[in-house]
């Protein structure tokens, strides 16, 4: 792995780039040769990358993350009661393609999902695996949510009225649009934005 690799791999997994001086010490080489070798592009050894990997905790050769499945499967239609503990199962995806194509800071705030039922059709089909961003909770400006209503999960278009409505839509045109009141004795809870929908392709 190269000096500039390996920097932007560090940048992804511990948010910042090492100074010069650190990599100095975490390797026990001088100042003027690690100054060359970042003027260079050089590469480093496998031992330097196994010391550099020991002193971040982190994995620098595996360039996936490990995003949770959730076995919760939120409905498109009448909603999905959960009664115990959703089982979650690890599912890896490619960094590059979480930094670069999804615009995702943080891996970690990834889930996925998937629906069940109709009423999302033809944008989400039955089965479809979701791709859910859980930072993006913000609802003002509209977008495909999955949700909880009264500990009843969902997938829904949402959408804030200027007097403080949220309709919650189906994309289906055979479901009709729920609206409910700010006032309303409702508990609503934002779970995450999907981003994608993995079924059609990254």
């Amino acid at each position: 792995m190269k000096y500039g690799k390996l920097l932007d791999t560090l940048q992804n997994l511990i948010g910042f780039r090492p100074k010069q001086s650190e990599l100095c010490n975490i390797l026990g080489v001088k100042t003027a040769a690690m100054s060359a070798r970042a003027a260079r592009d050089s590469a480093f050894t496998d031992a330097e990358i196994a010391k550099v990997e020991e002193y971040y905790g982190v994995d620098l050769t595996n360039d996936c993350v490990e995003l949770e499945y959730i076995s919760i499967k939120p409905s498109c239609g009448r909603g999905t009661v959960v009664l115990s503990d959703a089982d979650v199962t690890p599912v890896k995806i490619g960094r590059e393609i979480i930094r670069d194509l999804w615009k995702v800071p943080d891996p970690s705030d990834l889930k996925l999902f998937r629906a069940s039922g109709d009423s999302m059709e033809s944008i989400i089909e039955d089965g479809n695996i979701l791709l859910v961003d859980t930072s993006r909770r913000d609802f003002n400006n509209g977008g495909i949510f999955v949700l909880r209503i009264n500990n009843e999960w969902y997938v829904k278009r949402l959408r804030l009225r200027v007097t403080g409505e949220l309709d919650i839509i189906s994309d289906n045109t055979k479901y009709p649009v729920e609206t409910l009141k700010p006032d309303c004795d409702v508990e609503i809870i934002i779970i995450g934005r999907v981003i994608k929908n993995l079924s059609r392709g990254l």
